[in-house]
């Protein structure tokens, strides 16, 4: 039986970490799916889709979670909602159940059949990616909310400058 979780992963940290952990307790396989895997270089969506598979699989690794049972796939978001339970069937491996704490994902879900687990999270106040963001921006201490692969990896890439040139911009193209 495979549980499913997803989330833009911007960028993966301990909480989600948790979560993987979590499912492979109760699951054989997890599969993390990266929605909104079509944005990048933006304020919600600083980070690429193939720099999140990259963070997620070297946190999992770093982890010494059993690779062979887990999957990282990264989906585009799709924009008919009523059609997004049966979008996620055709896009994913097949799945038993999905772990979200996320209320409008548990009741579309729920309404197309699809069985929805609420699992226990780590303290969402700390472990928050909005929150990591603007630690990263503010150089305060963000190292303990990320796998230490995540913050490699944000470290080679300059994070930081990504972050404040990004957040001082005017330029936003999913805004009209």
């Amino acid at each position: 039986m495979r549980g499913l979780m997803m989330g833009r992963f911007q960028p993966f940290h301990l909480g989600h970490l948790d979560l993987a952990k979590q499912i492979l307790n109760e699951c054989d396989e997890v599969i993390i799916a990266i929605t909104s895997s079509q944005f990048n270089y933006l304020k919600k969506d600083p980070f690429t889709a193939g720099e999140r598979i990259e963070m997620i699989h070297n946190s999992l690794k770093e982890s010494s979670l059993d690779l062979t049972r887990c999957f990282v796939i990264s989906i585009e978001n799709q924009f008919n909602v009523a059609t997004w339970a049966s979008y996620l069937k055709s896009a994913l491996p097949n799945f038993a159940k999905v772990y979200s704490g996320n209320t409008y994902v548990s009741m579309l879900l729920g309404d197309s059949g699809i069985d929805v687990v609420t699992p226990v999270f780590l303290d969402r106040t700390q472990f928050n990616a909005t929150k990591i963001r603007s630690m990263i921006v503010s150089d305060e201490n963000w190292k303990d909310c990320v796998p230490n692969a995540v913050y490699e990896l944000l470290t080679k890439i300059n994070a930081k400058n990504r972050l404040a040139v990004i957040s001082k911009s005017d330029t936003n193209p999913t805004e009209h």
